[in-house]
Parts: C-alpha cells; structure tokens; sequence
C-alpha cells in the first residue's frame, strides 16, 4: 500500500448497506489479500488500498470469474463430504461463530480468528445441525451462508 492507508468498514456500506455486512466484507478482503488465487489477492489489495472500488471490482468480469471458481470448488467439495464430515463442519462453524461474536461485543476487531474466553459456557453439541449442513448430497451447496441448502430438488434431481 503506497501510503500505508487501508479503507475501513465505512467506506464498504455502499455495497455492503449495514456495519455488520461491511465489517464482515472488510474481514474477507483482508483474508482474500493473502490467500492463495492471484486474481482474488489482487482484488482484495486493490480494494484495501482504495485504488479499486467494491462495486468496481464486484463487477470486474475477470474478478468475478475467480470469486464464483472458488465458490465452485467449495461446492463440489461440500458435495462430496460424508455425513460425519457435514456435522463435524456445521460444530467448528458453530465455535467459530460463536468466538467471533464474543470478539465483536468485546469490541475487539481481530480478524475473527480468535477462540472464545475461557470462561464461556461450553457450546452443547447437538444431534444432528441444522441449517443448510445438514444434508451435503441431497441437493444444496451447504455451509456457512445457505447456498442453497433447503431448495427442492429440480428436474434433474438437484436443487
């Protein structure tokens, strides 16, 4: 970043329309700038930096092509875990959850990537999650978001 300077959760609500969208929108640039698909890191950089607006690079025909690849990849792997696995992602999903909202009302904005105080009642682990994990095979992209999870299977048996 030439002079140091990275944009911040206001100036994302034009495409992000509330805090906690634009605070979630911040997290996932800071985490595409590194990841590993050049195409991503350099739209992400470019955001951060201010040289690319959020509605610019959403509508960028190469940036998109790479968002909507890996949103490809992460399908097709929800698709091909098991049950156990399913449920195993909806728990950490869970913790992870949960630990990023105890960082938020602490106030402390550290990427999400913390773990919930000591102190904290343990998460009940349930039978089976609920939400769009439930079932990985049955039709829906799964994971966190709800891709699709609860669709009705079309014509050709998928959702």
């Amino acid at each position: 970043m030439p002079d140091g300077r990275e944009v911040d959760q206001a100036e994302l609500l034009g495409v992000a329309k509330d805090e906690e969208r634009a605070r979630s929108l911040l997290r996932a640039l800071r985490t595409l700038s590194t990841g590993p698909d050049p195409k991503l890191r350099e739209m992400a950089t470019g955001v951060l930096r201010g040289d690319l607006t959020a509605e610019q690079a959403f509508t960028d025909p190469e940036y998109t092509a790479a968002l909507f690849s890996g949103a490809d990849k992460i399908r097709r792997a929800g698709e091909r875990r098991t049950d156990a696995e399913a449920r195993e992602a909806g728990e950490r999903f869970g913790a992870w959850q949960e630990a990023r909202s105890t960082e938020d009302e602490r106030g402390d904005e550290g990427e999400g990537q913390g773990t919930p105080p000591s102190d904290a009642p343990p998460r009940p682990t349930p039978e089976q999650p609920s939400g769009p994990w439930r079932h990985p095979g049955a039709g829906g992209l799964g994971g966190p978001g709800g891709l699709g999870g609860s669709r009705p299977a079309g014509p050709l048996g998928r959702g």
